[in-house]
Order: structure tokens, then sequence, then C-alpha cells
């Protein structure tokens, strides 16, 4: 069944059905998550009380998670965190790189997070965790009636410092492989 003279309709139909086919089969999974799901992530998020809101980024090297948290809600960040990031790892099927929590730490608070961020920094190059322990203890004594802690997390460290009504939590990647040197890479001199 040949036909020699298609016309500008029926070409423009098999065109119309091709691209249909094509959209539907190459974004028909982005498709079924968008309209038929409901958004599954957002109703895991509604199952956390403490988790208040999400925003989730594509950047090259993977996921950027922004949460806003209920400060008061929050008793172990990592039990709280952690079991999102597997599930939005899960249901994106791409790594997140960077977790960012929406909070403004007091000044003291602030301070506190700058004298620990060396010894985070020190424990994230040496994988050493004592020293990090120790300096979280003494500003913790040196703060009073606070309650500072570090979460030891597969991927990242999980910051929590509260002292009074006041909170600030932050999240580190345990290796941070952007910024370490590798010294056994480099080779000095020509020999």
């Amino acid at each position: 069944m040949s036909r020699k003279n298609w016309s500008l309709r029926q070409i423009f139909i098999i065109a119309l059905v091709g691209l249909l086919t094509s959209g539907l089969l190459f974004g028909g999974g982005f498709l079924y998550e968008k309209f038929f799901q409901r958004n599954p992530l957002q109703k895991w998020v509604k199952t956390n009380p403490a988790i208040t809101g999400f925003q989730l980024q594509e950047q090259k090297a993977g996921l950027c998670l922004e949460l806003t948290l209920d400060p008061q809600k929050v008793d172990n960040l990592q039990a709280i965190l952690e079991p999102f990031i597997r599930e939005v790892v899960s249901r994106k099927q791409r790594p997140v790189h960077e977790v960012r929590i929406a909070n403004e730490p007091s000044p003291e608070l602030a301070e506190v997070y700058y004298q620990l961020s060396f010894a985070l920094a020190e424990a994230q190059a040496t994988g050493e965790y004592n020293t990090l322990y120790g300096v979280l203890q003494s500003l913790q004594a040196a703060a009073g009636e606070a309650d500072f802690r570090v979460y030891l997390g597969t991927d990242y460290l999980y910051v929590q410092l509260k002292k009074g009504n006041e909170s600030y939590f932050s999240v580190v990647p345990r290796n941070d492989y952007a910024n370490l040197v590798l010294a056994m890479e480099t080779k000095g001199g020509r020999g």
C-alpha cells in the first residue's frame, strides 16, 4: 500500500504522533513522578514534624538540598536528616552533594561554630575524631548550660548547637575531597 501523494495534513499528523510518542517515551518517568505520585518527597516530609520545608537544586556534582527545620523538635539532627537524604537519593537517583540548613546563629553560637570549625576541618582531613570531641566538650563546658553535639554519619557530620532558646544546625561533608590536597599524587623535583 504505497501512497504517492502525501497531503500536508497527513504529514503533519504523522509528525505530531511521532513527537508525542517520543515525548512520552523519553519523559514518561518524569511525568509519572510529577503528576501521578504527587511529589513523594513532600509526603515523606509531612511525616517528620522537625522538617518544615525543603528545596532541591540540581547541580553538576549532584543535588543540593536546602532544609528548613523547627529547632524545638530537633533532638538528634542525624536521626532526622539521614533517612531523608537516603530517600532523596533513592527517589532522584543522584547523590546529594551539599546539604544546607536555613538558620541564623546567634553571635554566641556563631563564635562557638567558628572555634569548632578548626576541629571539624582537622577531623575531615585526618579521619581522627578524638580531638573534635575534646574541643566540643571544652566549648560546651565554657558555654555553661548548653547542648553541643556532632553526630558522625556515613557521609556527613551533623553539627547541632543549642543554648537556651537559640540553636544552630549545620551539615558538613565527612570527607571534603574538594578541598583536600592529596600529597601522594604530587611529586617533587625530577628524578
